[in-house]
């Protein structure tokens, strides 16, 4: 073979080398590209895992009606927890919310969870569905009567109380809901299709329930008494329940059941209903409240899942029986 024949071959050789590199490059580019999308597209926080963390159940609930079967939503408190606003979290339930994409939260104004404040979370991770999701005339502020201590020249005085349960009203519950898919959709644009289809079926079930808690017009009620500031949204969606008796906790009961009766005695009521958190108080205020007129009504606070339905049904079970209870 001539010497220029052999340059030829090796020009070809070559050329078809770097063909076939060009080639495994733009293919394992493009296999590059597709892995980023694949992952872009899950919506994958750094350790590999969609995650999203509500603190507490209803905003975990509400949270899941709008990502769907897209993204899980994870509560950190145990079922077993008395009172998941002050639980404390473990190491191992710090690490998991550090983790997430996102933390579901209310925030300042209406806080909930009063142990969020103590995990170390970057702020772009939390949702304050309160604090931005609501407007100042929103929240509801109570003078804690039962708290009663002296500093300064003001002499004895208590403090108000935010009242933190926002989403026992429905209508409260869709502000929140509005901003919590709002914050979804920045972190996940690639759901965002199923984001607002998903929220305007909760929006229209959330808008059913305000319309049957609110009292229709000319309905004649009976007062409701709120024992404790728990109830406040619901009560006030209500379009009842101005007045506040006292704050006490279940593990305080006795304590409060003697509040209770010196209020209830002072107070110038004779009639209407006490809504009472999870649990009646003691016979003794039962008979109390029976002599003067009042039924009493016990409520959820829908802290924890139930055992039977889901939030909007128990909530919907809810608001039944306070408007039978409320019934002249």
């Amino acid at each position: 073979m001539s010497d220029k024949n052999k340059d030829k071959n090796a020009a070809l050789r070559g050329g078809i080398l770097r063909l076939v590199l060009l080639l495994g490059s733009l293919c394992f580019l493009g296999c590059s590209q597709n892995s980023e999308n694949v992952s872009e597209r899950a919506g994958e926080s750094n350790d590999g895992e969609i995650r999203v963390i509500a603190v507490s159940y209803p905003l975990q609930y509400l949270t899941g009606r709008i990502v769907g079967d897209l993204i899980a939503v994870e509560c950190p408190v145990p079922r077993e927890a008395s009172d998941p606003s002050l639980w404390k979290p473990s190491r191992e339930a710090v690490l998991s919310m550090q983790s997430a994409d996102l933390v579901i939260a209310n925030g300042v104004g209406a806080d909930y969870a009063k142990w969020l404040p103590k995990v170390s979370l970057s702020e772009s991770k939390l949702c304050r569905t309160a604090t931005k999701g609501l407007a100042l005339s929103d929240y509801i502020a109570v003078e804690d009567v039962s708290i009663v201590h002296s500093h300064g020249p003001e002499g004895e005085h208590s403090h108000p109380t935010m009242v933190s349960r926002t989403w026992l009203d429905p209508a409260m519950a869709k502000k929140q809901a509005v901003y919590i898919a709002a914050q979804l959709e920045k972190k996940y644009p690639q759901f965002a299709a199923e984001f607002a289809a998903n929220l305007d079926a909760l929006t229209k079930d959330l808008d059913r329930l305000a319309d049957l808690l609110r009292p229709a017009e000319g309905e004649d009620l009976l007062p409701l008494v709120t024992a404790t500031p728990f109830q406040k949204f619901f009560a006030r969606a209500a379009g009842v329940g101005e007045l506040h008796l006292t704050w006490f906790s279940i593990p305080e009961v006795e304590q409060a059941n003697l509040e209770l009766k010196a209020l209830l005695e002072s107070a110038d009521a004779t009639g209407g209903v006490v809504l009472f958190d999870r649990e009646l108080p003691s016979k003794e205020i039962l008979t109390l409240l029976d002599g003067q007129g009042f039924r009493s009504l016990s409520l959820d606070l829908l802290d924890q899942p139930p055992d039977d339905g889901d939030f909007l049904s128990s909530l919907e079970a809810n608001i039944l029986a306070l408007k039978k209870a409320l019934a002249r």
